[in-house]
């Protein structure tokens, strides 16, 4: 009896030890953009842990990241299922649904993430673009200067929020743009050639 029990805790040790290996290789490979690696080997730990939250989040990005679009949403519904409150799979969610220009859909999941943490200048950020391009003007102003007011390195929503005050007229448009640029966002400095000199 007391081999037996020396056996089933190695067994158990070793079973606990190559699930967290598989786990650790499909972050590396899904890290270094092995993305169908990634996919494997998180399919592998999800025999062992078909419930790992993180493991499926994790597999539905790297979906995403090869356009397996519907894979990557059926992960991502999971997670929330397992996990009402993971932001990250609300924002993937919504990710998908902006892709496909659904604004309103895509707001509506940016703001469940944003209501589960009002602190997420990410959540702020993606939930203002989406009423911007669903023409909601009002809300994503509300939304842009929310995300800034939470981080003031934002370099995105300033600058759109800078966009969206030169579409309307109003001051400071230019002001945001520039300090888009002064953080270093991408497309800042061709938006301010055009626009603010």
């Amino acid at each position: 009896m007391k081999y037996l029990s020396i056996l089933l805790f190695f067994s158990i040790c070793l079973f606990s030890c190559e699930d967290k290996d598989e786990l650790e290789k499909a972050n590396q490979y899904y890290n270094s953009g092995d993305y169908k690696k990634a996919i494997q080997s998180y399919n592998k730990h999800l025999e062992m842990k078909p419930a790992h939250e993180i493991a499926i989040y994790n597999r539905g990005r790297a979906y995403e990241e090869i356009g397996q679009y519907d894979k990557a949403v059926k992960d991502f519904l999971k997670v929330i299922e397992i996990n009402p409150r993971n932001i990250g799979a609300y924002l993937s969610y919504g990710k998908n649904f902006y892709r496909e220009e659904d604004y309103e859909n895509a707001a509506f999941q940016f703001e469940k993430a944003y209501k589960l943490n009002t602190n997420s200048t990410k959540a702020a950020t993606l939930l203002a673009r989406a009423y911007h391009k669903a023409g909601m003007i009002d809300k994503a102003m509300e939304y842009y200067n929310i995300a800034i007011n939470n981080d003031r390195e934002n370099a995105e929503a300033f600058l759109y929020r800078g966009a969206l005050k030169l579409y309307l007229n109003q001051s400071g448009g230019c002001n945001d743009i520039q300090t888009a640029k002064n953080i270093g966002y991408e497309g800042a400095d061709d938006l301010y050639d055009e626009y603010c000199k």
